[in-house]
């Protein structure tokens, strides 16, 4: 009997001790072999003796890792470390059952007291590790994602219970701390069954002679038989980030991986640089300082784990690897390149889109390819003498149509409320060199587009005014023609020319410079990105883009004013012998009541724009947004005038 015992204190069933499907053991006493007595005393041994049959399966099963293909495996090399975790922390069991064997054996008359006595003490121990195998068990948590439970377990332990989990988790620490010194330190990730928070994204990047120039279409273009390149883009997993590891650390070891394989290992291979002839920090994020942070991570993996320690070590590297980054993207020329985005972007050279707009009118009927669209723009470009080297970084194409299956998600920040949608359609590229690829993404230049939609439709409208001028010049002498097209003109160009002015000179130009400004003064190449980031959120936000109700009206006024214009250049031409048959096409009344009609919902909805402006500069106390109404109503037109119009305002408001 005592022989069957020890048996299952060592996670055996045998004869008399048989284990049941629930993992626990069910005595066989047929033979009477237990006093009534000694019942009690069984039954508290084989509790013990089950929660160590429950560890010991699980650690058994995943002590070794494998690799497997099939989706339903949970291996992996944190289950692995916290099996050799449990492993070795039973060993004080296994120990002293064997002791109680060869007592046993030296004395057979050994009372089951004497048996309990000696295993008891453990019992809160192995009853404890079990409790944790089981939720790993019943949870299934996959990779690091285990050492939340851990570390769970860890905070709610007491006493001698509390150190053997501290361990456990130390152990399986490990695990993690080398995988995150070779993202950290080399941009390499090592995750071979997808358990850490960091995960690869691939994007295929085809080489494509789009942007060819068409006065060379027939060259043979070597480029277009090259094999696509793959890029690993690489984001964070929340789900599977551990509770007791803060998001914003997380984010940190992602930007710290990736800035070290993006401007250095992938910044080698790229740019074709020869690094012995520039300056030593290129290709050396961490410059020689690999040694002294490995030994600050090896430090972590050496004691408890603790947050603020952690915490640390992580901003230590990400610090000194902001900081080279950050020279690295100023030694690339950020304040020139900015200052060229802000030149195409938004509108900042205006003479490139005084000579652009009169080409791309002629254009945008038909479908037109992406080269019609960039030679007109490169050209328009040597006619007001911009640098070819600042023209060919960028390319004016045509967003993916709605229905197109390759439509991106800048097709859905573009403008398509207004009239002659294709004009919505136009985009700008900008091909962003190492290392400011990560800084100009194509995420980022959707939102610099969007304001670029924004800014070329308030810019062509005035352009269409300037130009109705010029017919109003020509023809101000003739007696016979009726004066509300030109007074409706007047009215317009003065609210589109207002409103053009705030947004170069109040919005563009001053948040450039200030931005410019910031950007100097800082080492940080996250701070950097920051400002950047806040930059266009703060450009939009003051161009009305994220207040639906002034952009809609904003939208809404700019339609009529195309509106507006389209009706007037179509009755009217420069042609000699057509000006002459101007005053006959004035007989058909039907043009004349369409544009009394305009002008009628255009001063509607100039003073619905005065009041939604003059609310927002009352309530946000934004100073930008005053000087626009003032600028608006700068002869007091519109504040005389509220009374009679405020009340349609408000009851349109309360439809």
């Amino acid at each position: 009997m005592l022989h069957d015992l020890i048996l299952a204190l060592a996670g055996h069933s045998g004869d008399i001790f048989i284990v049941k499907d629930d993992g626990t053991y069910e005595v066989v006493d047929d033979l009477g072999f237990f006093h009534p007595c000694e019942v009690s005393i069984v039954e508290e041994l084989l509790n013990i003796s089950s929660c160590y049959k429950r560890i010991k399966n699980f650690y058994t099963e995943y002590d070794t890792v494998q690799i497997s293909k099939d989706p339903n495996y949970r291996g992996g090399l944190y289950l692995s470390s916290l099996a050799g975790a449990l492993k070795s922390s039973v060993k004080v069991y296994d120990t002293s059952v064997v002791q109680v064997e060869q007592q046993i054996i030296d004395d057979p008359e050994l009372p089951l007291s004497h048996l309990l006595n000696v295993l008891q003490p453990l019992a809160p121990l192995l009853a404890a590790l079990a409790s944790l195998v089981a939720e790993i068990e019943e949870k299934k948590p996959h990779g690091c994602k285990i050492l939340e439970v851990l570390h769970k377990h860890s905070a709610l332990s007491v006493s001698y219970i509390r150190d053997t989990f501290v361990r456990i988790e130390q152990t399986v620490h490990s695990v993690l701390y080398d995988q995150l010194t070779h993202w950290m330190l080399y941009g390499i990730l090592i995750d071979p069954h997808n358990e850490l928070f960091i995960r690869t994204v691939s994007t295929c990047i085809d080489n494509s002679s789009s942007n060819q120039d068409p006065s060379q279409s027939d060259a043979i273009n070597l480029a277009e038989f090259e094999a696509p390149k793959i890029y690993n883009n690489y984001n964070l997993e929340i789900d599977m980030l551990p509770s007791h590891i803060p998001l914003h650390i997380a984010g940190k070891i992602l930007f710290i991986g990736e800035a070290i394989l993006v401007f250095e290992r992938e910044g080698k291979k790229d740019t074709g640089i020869d690094f012995s002839s520039v300056p030593s920090r290129i290709g050396l994020v961490l410059k020689n300082k690999e040694k002294e942070y490995l030994q600050l991570l090896h430090g972590l993996a050496d004691a408890p784990f603790s947050i603020i320690e952690f915490s640390k070590v992580v901003e230590t590297i990400r610090h000194c690897v902001s900081q080279e980054v950050c020279k690295l993207v100023m030694d690339a020329n950020l304040v020139t390149v900015l200052h060229d985005l802000k030149a195409v972007y938004f509108l900042g050279r205006g003479e490139l889109y005084q000579a652009l707009i009169p080409s791309l009118t002629h254009f945008m009927k038909t479908a037109g390819s992406t080269n019609d669209f960039n030679a007109l723009f490169q050209l328009a470009g040597r006619q007001v003498l911009l640098e070819d080297e600042m023209l060919s970084k960028f390319t004016l194409k045509r967003k993916s149509l709605p229905g197109d299956k390759s439509s991106t998600k800048s097709s859905e920040l573009s403008i398509c409320s207004l009239p002659g949608k294709s004009w919505n359609t136009l985009k700008i590229e900008y091909n962003a060199k190492w290392p400011l690829h990560k800084l100009f993404t194509s995420r980022v230049q959707d939102r610099y587009n969007a304001i670029f939609n924004f800014l070329l439709d308030m810019r062509r409208a005035q352009y269409r005014l300037q130009q109705l001028w010029i017919v109003q010049m020509k023809t101000k002498n003739d007696n016979k023609l009726d004066s509300l097209p030109w007074t409706s003109r007047h009215q317009m160009s003065l609210l589109i020319d207002n409103i053009q002015y705030y947004l170069q000179v109040d919005v563009l130009e001053s948040h450039h410079w200030q931005l410019i400004g910031e950007i100097d003064k800082t080492s940080d190449y996250q701070h950097l990105a920051t400002l950047h980031h806040n930059f266009l959120e703060s450009v939009a936000a003051q161009c009305f883009m994220s207040n639906g109700l002034i952009w809609n009206r904003l939208l809404i006024l700019l339609n009529l004013v195309n509106k507006f214009c389209t009706i007037l250049e179509e009755q009217y031409n420069t042609d000699v012998q057509q000006r002459l048959n101007f005053v006959q096409q004035k007989q058909d009344d039907d043009w004349q009541e369409e544009i009394k009609m305009l002008s009628s919902v255009f001063q509607r909805d100039c003073y619905n724009l005065f009041f939604l402006l003059s609310e927002l500069s009352v309530h946000q106390r934004s100073q930008y947004t005053s000087q626009l109404v003032m600028r608006i109503d700068y002869n007091k037109f519109y504040s005389s005038n509220a009374k009679t119009f405020r009340s349609a305002f408000d009851a349109e408001r309360a439809q």
